[in-house]
């Protein structure tokens, strides 16, 4: 059957707003992602996690969360190669959550706390805030791991605030240039230039390792937010390096 233009224009139409309203339908009965309503942040291999919750305050239990992260099947599961760097780049994925509890005598009520529980997109996950661990199982592959997270209390958002993060990224990425070229500087003074050529070295390697934790094209520069946030939080430990090598 020939299907004119403007058909084609109106059936795309109508698949991206069914596709809205599965999306949404999907996160309605989980937290917004703002900064009020953040708990918790997490570090995985240079990677950010955001738990967002919206309950009462007092509730001791809470079905309306959202775990906010790059795509755990690539973070908690694989690894990133050479191969598949800039071709592959860390997406922001979006989790419902809910706290465990263990329940009390009378088999309703909740007791003890345990973590939180999130799915979604074929993946299942256990966060353990007493042992700082993220339990992650794949539903298709019936693969499991277990990786370790950081708290960080720095809120940094991967949804809905692209211009913030852009503007703390180029903060970032200019504080880490210019501190960069004035430990240089130093090094040159105190050393001479074939410790200044060691240190070309090692940036040039810790640049290549940055891509890799973090995701990058292929002049070693971030994608997505995702990403941005990543570097971020790599460059910002770099720059406390620096002391290494003047020191």
């Amino acid at each position: 059957m020939f299907v004119t233009d403007s058909k084609k224009l109106s059936l795309f139409k109508r698949a991206l707003l069914s596709f809205g309203v599965m999306l949404a339908s999907s996160i309605s009965s989980a937290a917004a992602p703002i900064k009020t309503n953040f708990i918790l942040g997490m570090d995985v291999n240079g990677q950010r996690l955001n738990l967002y919750q919206d309950c009462e305050e007092g509730s001791v239990t809470c079905d309306d969360m959202l775990l906010i992260a790059p795509d755990l099947q690539r973070l908690g599961l694989t690894k990133p190669s050479d191969q598949n760097l800039y071709t592959s780049p860390y997406r922001v994925k979006l989790y419902p959550a809910k706290t465990v509890h263990s329940l009390c005598k009378d088999g309703v009520s909740p007791c003890r706390f345990h973590g939180y529980s999130f799915e979604g997109a074929g993946i299942k996950g256990f966060i353990d805030p007493a042992y700082n661990t993220i339990q992650i199982e794949n539903d298709r592959t019936a693969a499991d791991n277990t990786v370790d997270y950081v708290e960080n209390t720095t809120y940094l958002p991967l949804t809905a605030q692209a211009s913030l993060i852009d503007s703390i990224y180029k903060a970032s990425d200019k504080k880490l240039n210019d501190s960069y070229k004035g430990t240089l500087e130093e090094v040159r003074q105190l050393y001479g230039s074939e410790m200044v050529g060691d240190l070309k070295k090692e940036q040039i390697q810790w640049l290549k390792q940055r891509s890799k934790n973090c995701g990058a094209d292929a002049n070693h520069l971030p994608r997505t937010q995702a990403e941005k946030v990543c570097f971020i939080q790599q460059n910002n430990l770099r720059d406390r390096a620096w002391f290494l090598w003047i020191d």
